[in-house]
């Protein structure tokens, strides 16, 4: 919305898919237009009503309001200086991997690696995507995240050959 303010809730939602944003911020089409909802009865966006359509229903663009604009630069503070440890679900099976029979720890590790491989081959698919399209520091992020995947691809390859 601060790029392009009076945007529709599609166009927004269009936006973040094209950039890639799922690689960092969990969404789908009903939670965001949840948070749009949520966003709104707070005061930090508002709604700015188009044309009606043919089917009489009106399309909704929003724009962000005055508080919005603070609680972003608030925000943007917050988060940005953050720095918390990587948490990983899959650690915690780890920690009572003695509890459980060797042939489940191969296949669970299978399965990580069968996602991790995948998550690194969709990142790459992004990154081969036109530069123009994604911001200089999305591309930075996304190339800091296939390094992490890799490092964790390596890393479960190393598990599952002591238990093989």
């Amino acid at each position: 919305m601060k790029e392009q303010p009076a945007s529709y809730g599609y166009e927004l939602l269009a936006k973040m898919e094209a950039n890639y944003f799922k690689y960092f911020v969990r969404f789908t089409k009903g939670s965001f237009y949840y948070n749009i909802q949520q966003l709104e009865a707070k005061g930090l966006i508002e709604r700015v009503f188009s044309e009606p359509q043919k089917e009489g229903k009106e399309k909704n663009r929003y724009t962000l309001t005055a508080t919005g604009e603070k609680e972003f630069k608030r925000l943007f503070l917050r988060y940005g200086e953050k720095n918390e440890p990587i948490t990983f679900p899959f650690y915690t099976p780890l920690l009572f991997e003695d509890q459980v029979a060797p042939e489940q720890m191969v296949q669970l590790l299978e399965g990580q690696i069968a996602q991790t491989q995948e998550k690194i081959r969709l990142i790459e698919a992004a990154l081969a995507n036109p530069a123009e399209q994604l911001r200089p520091n999305f591309l930075k992020m996304m190339e800091n995240s296939r390094q992490h995947h890799q490092v964790n691809l390596a890393w479960f390859q190393e598990q599952l050959a002591e238990y093989k």
